[in-house]
């Protein structure tokens, strides 16, 4: 005859099983019993070999990836995320994995900062760093937003808008078209305008309406060197 923790380990690894989340902390599992026998049984599977821990509260299900044969990590998005229920933090990612995970580069870079209200120590993944850096709360003002990636990713794309300008827009514009949150990115991006810079109001309000991508030269400094960020073509 099963007990309890049988059968909350099995709850919790058909919750896993069934969901996209690529990290689970045991927040995300309190509905099913007690912080004590969540924590609890955590543990087991990880000793198990069902699941992996890789920091305080913070644990994956291994997945092969069908071209490599050889277990993926988790994705940096997911780590960021599971530590923001884990601790109730406030965070805004750089521009760099902002663009990354909107799909507009391919550039991953080796140590991801996150700006916080938390001290929290870095992660390590593999070869992939996450450091947490203390900041001003003036500066999380797009934390636990919406539409948080897109103001960071421009930020970083600042400089190539000039030239890419078209291609961003229509990147954008078919994310918040095909994006679940589509509509509640749109409705932050709307809401978030007074305090982003003018340049960036300028595209921004240019992505938001309903006419063909072009460009604002007037408002954006036009530099050119060869360590601008590379947009992915269409």
């Amino acid at each position: 005859m099963r007990g309890p923790s049988t059968d909350l380990k099995r709850q919790i690894l058909d919750r896993i099983d069934g969901q996209t989340a690529d990290v689970w902390t045991p927040i995300d599992f309190l509905d099913l019993g007690a912080r004590a026998a969540v924590d609890k049984a955590l543990q087991r599977l990880a000793a198990d070999g069902d699941i992996r821990r890789f920091d305080r509260g913070l644990y994956y299900r291994p997945k092969l990836n069908s071209l490599t044969k050889k277990l993926s990590p988790p994705h940096t998005r997911a780590i960021i995320d599971a530590v923001v229920r884990r601790d109730q933090a406030r965070v805004v990612v750089d521009g760099m994995t902002a663009a990354n995970d909107l799909g507009l580069t391919n550039a991953v870079p080796a140590q991801v900062t996150v700006l916080t209200d938390a001290r929290l120590r870095p992660l390590q993944f593999g070869a992939q760093q996450i450091r947490f850096r203390q900041a001003a709360p003036s500066r999380l003002y797009w934390a636990g937003r919406p539409g948080m990636r897109v103001v960071q990713a421009l930020y970083w794309l600042h400089d190539v808008l000039p030239t890419d300008q078209p291609v961003i827009i229509k990147r954008l514009r078919n994310l918040l078209a095909h994006d679940g949150h589509g509509m509640q990115i749109a409705a932050d991006l709307r809401a978030g305008l007074s305090v982003m810079p003018i340049w960036m109001q300028s595209i921004v309000r240019e992505l938001l309406s309903d006419k063909p991508p072009g460009r604002t030269d007037d408002v954006l400094n036009d530099h050119a060197d060869d360590d601008h960020p590379h947009v992915l073509a269409d």
